[in-house]
């Protein structure tokens, strides 16, 4: 009798332990999903990136609508006006035509006496000659009415002639004036007079001659 109550106590025990532990793990279940989780840690490593430039773009390529040619043009600037030379398998020049140069614009009484020198006869200064020529003939030359009223009777001009082997002068350079008014009048003084023919060693001669026209209005 005292065996079975023994065996009962046992299993009571062992049912209580049994029942003791199912409430551990179920409080411990409980337990753990009611407990806030911890947040994970983040590992974070700085990582220096060096951005490299992309290579430039290609160039676009350009079409021509027109065929492909081996004829280049340059545009040459000249007095003329412009001269293209084309490059190609002939070289070709395009001259302007006459009536597109400039002419430049001469003053022909300046240039007269050019025609009347011989390059064959020796010109040289006066004071190098057998001896130095006197006007032979001349004429009275009236006096511009715009240097009258400077009120002078006596105007001394220079002038730098050249004499050619004839006696006919020609003016070189006006040196002097005295007045812009004279210096045509001394133009045609010097077309109307006549000198000695120059002379070395008894030959005749060109001359340069600096001279002094003396105009005496009385």
């Amino acid at each position: 009798m005292m065996t079975l109550k023994h065996f009962a106590f046992r299993a009571l025990i062992v049912l209580g332990a049994l029942m003791l532990s199912a409430l551990l793990f179920i409080f411990m279940v409980v337990f753990d999903q009611n407990s806030p989780a911890e947040p994970e840690k983040l590992i974070v490593n700085k990582i220096d990136v060096a951005v490299i430039a992309p290579p430039p773009p290609p160039p676009p390529l350009t079409q021509s609508n027109n065929a492909p040619s081996n004829v280049s043009a340059i545009n040459v600037m000249g007095l003329g006006g412009p001269v293209k030379v084309q490059y190609g398998n002939k070289n070709v020049m395009q001259v302007p035509k006459s009536e597109e140069l400039d002419l430049p614009m001469l003053e022909l009484d300046k240039l007269e006496f050019v025609s009347h020198f011989s390059s064959k006869v020796p010109m040289l200064k006066v004071e190098h000659l057998d001896r130095v020529p006197k006007v032979v003939s001349q004429r009275y030359i009236k006096p511009p009415k715009a240097v009258r009223k400077y009120g002078q009777k006596r105007i001394e001009t220079s002038v730098e002639l050249i004499i050619d082997q004839t006696g006919k002068p020609y003016v070189k350079k006006i040196i002097d004036p005295v007045f812009p008014e004279m210096i045509e009048t001394i133009r045609t003084w010097v077309k109307h007079a006549k000198f000695e023919i120059p002379k070395k060693e008894g030959k005749a001669v060109q001359a340069v001659y600096l001279y002094g026209i003396n105009f005496n209005y009385g």
